[in-house]
């Protein structure tokens, strides 16, 4: 099992909704010499691209200022985050509405600390349902607002568009057909790239092998289960995961097979709660083997020969290595109808959607059990020419993402737009 680690991280703050008709104070506000910057990530893949492009930001001048909202990559670049990333991990409507009172007294602060540092611009990273919000708020203050990661329009409420060309001074967009949209509807924009081959290619020189014994190579079986990176993400798909395995394991053991299984993580928090259910699951399913292992998930990709990973950015990691992979997703009842009732896509997988067509079986809510999730591992691991076409429709989509730098085009854009508009502060 893995060590404990130690990260820091802002205090928890106790944060108080805002009485109906309060107003942010703005007078006696000093003005910036230059551009302070207000960055929200409100997940762990923002919080790696807010990471990056405040690295390229800070080399073209160290001077710049930044505060906000980051995990724990952005932290590594002395970013200034005034409250724990983690806090803002919600999945689904009805998680949001819990939050609610939590999330509004937040947005009120951002405002406040804006105001009183004198932020000139924003950029919000993903996380479209808290930072769409937030852009409103803050281009009401004369804050020029930047957005990372284009809201997926394309898959459901299009409406949106109509707001982002009220509130966003900039899109920075990963995907080509994207640009296409916000030109059609007169929102400024620029094609960055998709940050995941570069971001991989650095990464993956800091991350260890996966130990293989070459006696058994030949004879071994490899999958890799990805839960998520989000608390609730772990805590609701990581029992599905771990129930097919099992039920894996006990397919392999009648055909004399040997399956071995790895687990990677990034989310501290929730370490000690994966290594208990692997445990636990290691306990009632004698001779299973789960490795558990923190930071390292490329590399247990690149190790498998199938991935079964929960739907999100994670699967564009699997297209890079060009591995056949299930798609797995689950979310509350309530959150599952409304999402029905908005979403303009038949897919939820960004490997489908890319490719215009299920290149790769997604088991979504009733659909997301052990049992089928086994079906279709064990179709891809036995037949042949079912697995080599699915690896060849996921490499046609790995090429259509590009080798771009896109944190460098990114703050290529953002330095441009500095230059073209003057600061306004608050």
């Amino acid at each position: 099992m893995a060590t404990s680690r130690k990260l820091t991280l802002p205090k928890k703050s106790s944060l108080k909704p805002k009485k109906a008709g309060d107003k942010i104070r703005t007078e006696n506000i000093s003005v910036p010499s230059s551009p302070v910057f207000m960055i929200l990530a409100g997940e762990h893949s923002g919080d790696l691209l807010g990471a990056e492009v405040l690295k390229e930001l800070k080399k073209h001048d160290p001077d710049l200022t930044f505060f906000g909202i980051g995990g724990p990559r952005m932290l590594e670049e002395g970013f200034d985050s005034i409250e724990d990333m983690e806090e803002l991990s919600v999945i689904g409507f009805t998680a949001v509405l819990f939050k609610y009172k939590f999330l509004k007294a937040l947005m009120d602060r951002l405002v406040e600390e804006a105001v009183a540092r004198s932020c000139t611009h924003a950029i919000l990273v993903d996380y479209p349902g808290f930072n769409l919000r937030l852009a409103a708020r803050l281009k009401e203050l004369g804050i020029k607002v930047i957005f990372y990661v284009s809201p997926q329009l394309w898959a459901w409420n299009f409406g949106r568009i109509y707001k982002i060309k009220e509130t966003i001074d900039l899109m920075l967009v990963l995907f080509p057909f994207e640009k296409k949209i916000y030109d059609d509807y007169g929102v400024r924009s620029v094609f960055v790239g998709h940050p995941i081959a570069q971001r991989i290619k650095e990464k993956i020189r800091k991350e260890a092998p996966i130990p293989v014994d070459e006696k058994q190579l030949a004879h071994l079986q490899t999958i890799t289960l990805m839960p998520g990176s989000r608390s609730g993400e772990i805590h609701r798909m990581l029992d599905t995961l771990l129930q097919s395995a099992a039920l894996i394991h006990q397919e392999a053991e009648v055909e004399k097979k040997h399956v071995r299984f790895l687990i990677p993580n990034i989310n501290l928090k929730e370490e000690e709660f994966i290594q208990t259910k692997i445990k636990e699951t290691e306990q009632s399913n004698p001779g299973i083997k789960i490795e558990y292992l923190f930071d390292r998930s490329l590399r247990c990709i690149e190790a498998s020969d199938i991935v079964l990973v929960t739907s999100g950015t994670a699967t564009l990691e699997v297209v890079y290595f060009e591995k056949p992979m299930v798609i797995l997703y689950k979310v509350s009842l309530l959150s599952y109808f409304i999402s029905a009732l908005l979403i303009r896509t038949p897919f939820i997988g960004l490997v489908n959607i890319l490719s215009g067509r299920e290149t790769v079986k997604e088991l979504i809510q009733a659909e997301c059990t052990p049992e089928e999730t086994v079906r279709e591992t064990m179709a891809i691991l036995k037949n042949k020419k079912y697995r080599n076409q699915m690896i060849e429709e996921i490499r046609s989509v790995k090429e259509s993402l590009g080798e771009e730098h896109s944190s460098k085009n990114a703050s290529r854009a953002i330095l441009q737009f500095l230059k073209e508009k003057p600061t306004t502060p608050v």
